[in-house]
């Protein structure tokens, strides 16, 4: 499932240098335009910036910067490949506490995605995030900012957080940790 950047409670991430712990697939090479190569039987998946400005710029007064890394990863996933026709990813992180929020927005392929495989995607992402923090703890759905927002929990205190924008064919996922609740409030002021 989809690559995720992420480190265990108290380390600080490296923005620049993503962990890849739930795909064995290497990162695709890319082509002078700057898309992804496509694996065998994957379709290919852009890198679309400008869906960051579906998340807030800054989040508790962090702004949110594009993580080319963390893109480059993500693209190394086949499962993207089969729901995503493109992504982008951002960051924000706070030196003085750890605190961190990585985020993932796909652009869906029309059709791709129902109940089914919203969940298989939801399960696969925390078990990758989870994976660098001590496991899955816990699930839950709640309301933030007027949508159904999916909630993983991690052993290690680290928190996952999904929103399915169907109107839209987006679907956000993001990995949070620190006392600020970034998850939430990135959730909380997505943009229309």
């Amino acid at each position: 499932m989809l690559v995720v950047v992420l480190v265990a409670c108290g380390t600080a991430p490296d923005p620049q240098s993503p962990a890849s712990p739930t795909s064995p697939s290497p990162t695709p090479a890319t082509s002078p335009s700057g898309a992804a190569t496509p694996t065998a039987g994957v379709a290919a998946v852009v890198l679309d910036p400008s869906l960051l400005a579906i998340l807030p710029a800054d989040v508790d007064g962090l702004p949110i910067m594009e993580n080319a890394a963390g893109e480059r990863a993500a693209l190394g996933d086949p499962f993207l490949g089969e729901v995503a026709s493109s992504m982008a990813a951002g960051f924000a992180f706070d030196p003085a506490t750890d605190a961190f929020i990585y985020a993932v927005v796909v652009r869906l392929r029309p059709g791709a995605l129902d109940g089914s495989s919203f969940r298989h995607w939801r399960d696969s992402y925390d078990e990758g995030a989870c994976s660098q923090a001590d496991g899955v703890a816990g699930h839950a759905e709640t309301e933030l900012g007027g949508r159904t927002v999916y909630i993983g929990t991690c052993a290690g205190g680290l928190r996952t957080y999904h929103v399915w924008l169907e109107d839209r064919g987006v679907l956000i996922s993001a990995s949070a940790v620190g006392e600020r609740r970034l998850g939430e409030l990135l959730v909380e002021n997505l943009r229309p």
